[in-house]
């Protein structure tokens, strides 16, 4: 099937979901807004989340549930949006979603790691659909960490989980995370060799990228704060991004102090992400998530007949619940607008 008609029906209802999204005006209004509740009542009655938040009084949403609530409107449009596809391209949806199945995952494991009650960790859990494939009540029953891994034993992140778990005593949760996300980067690199020529480039760009970026902020976190040796650095970087390759990891991993670090991203297309200064880890993430956010709405301005359409959408989607409940949530501290605007993705 020609690439015209393959995305003319699913672009057709991306354009109709973009009008939802917040325009610059609206977003104002929220920075604007005197308080949390002002800001979360014009959410809900004046702009298109209302589809989000309809059935919920306002005055109940305690922190941390608003995110919830955006997060599954969020997944039911992705999984309304994977019924435009089949074969290959219904695949990698299903493959996108281990992203956020991951996310679901790591709250599992934090909170079985600290102790939280089933409950607590219960009110985390944001992706649950049908596109899921791990059982979620065998998770929750969980007692531990290891019974949690048993409890995925018929998943495919089994078989990478099994063998980390006893290096929580000494590490954490840190390699049993990295191996979620590994599970995420390989699965989904494999099915893009499966897409058409044109698709299999534009996906492989937008991984690339991502790799790439969560590569440095991995390298510069490790180097800035945690003091991990080079050898470990490298170790855990993501392989086959776009610009950066393992000879500029490497270097990047094994430099001697931050101004070396700084030097050398100061020869890369991610310069002015992780610009020379002592930038804070935040704004370092808002830094690398207005890149991408720049990266997609290039692609939504061209609307091209192919896969970029829908995932730039759905991107940007993302990042605008993010930015969403970054503003609102600075309400309930009394954070002024100013230092709230410091924190959302600005574009060009």
């Amino acid at each position: 099937m020609g690439g015209m008609a393959k995305y003319a029906a699913v672009n057709t209802k991306v354009k109709a979901l973009e009008r939802n999204l917040l325009d610059d005006e609206e977003f104002d209004r929220i920075i604007e807004s005197k308080n949390y509740l002002d800001a979360v009542r014009y959410l809900k009655d004046d702009t298109a989340y209302n589809n989000a938040l309809s059935e919920y009084n306002i005055e109940d949403i305690h922190r941390g549930e608003l995110e919830y609530i955006l997060k599954k409107y969020y997944i039911k449009n992705f999984y309304k949006l994977s019924h435009y596809f089949s074969g290959d391209y219904k695949n990698l949806f299903n493959i996108l979603f281990i992203r956020f199945e991951v996310e679901d995952l790591k709250n599992i494991f934090r909170g079985k790691f600290i102790g939280k009650d089933k409950e607590e960790i219960e009110s985390l859990m944001a992706y649950k659909s049908p596109l899921t494939q791990i059982d979620y009540d065998k998770l929750m029953n969980a007692k531990d960490i290891p019974e949690v891994v048993e409890a995925l034993k018929d998943t495919k992140y089994y078989k990478h989980l099994n063998h980390v778990i006893d290096s929580i005593t000494e590490e954490g949760l840190f390699r049993i995370e990295t191996t979620l996300d590994f599970v995420y980067f390989s699965s989904l690199r494999k099915l893009i060799k499966k897409l058409n020529k044109e698709d299999r480039e534009i996906m492989s760009k937008f991984l690339g990228i991502y790799s790439d970026l969560l590569n440095v902020q991995w390298i510069f976190r490790g180097k800035k704060y945690y003091k991990i040796t080079s050898e470990e650095l490298l170790n855990y970087t993501i392989y086959d991004g776009y610009k950066l390759n393992v000879n500029t990891l490497k270097e990047l991993c094994y430099s001697k102090d931050m101004d070396e670090f700084y030097r050398i991203i100061g020869t890369t297309n991610y310069k002015n992400v992780f610009a020379y200064g002592k930038k804070n880890e935040y704004l370092v993430e808002r830094d690398i998530l207005t890149y991408l956010k720049n990266l997609y709405l290039q692609y939504r301005k061209k609307h091209e007949n192919n896969i970029s359409v829908v995932i730039a959408y759905l991107e940007l989607s993302l990042l605008q619940i993010r930015d969403i409940v970054s503003v609102i949530e600075s309400k309930r501290y009394s954070i002024s607008n100013e230092e709230a605007f410091r924190y959302v993705t600005i574009t060009n």
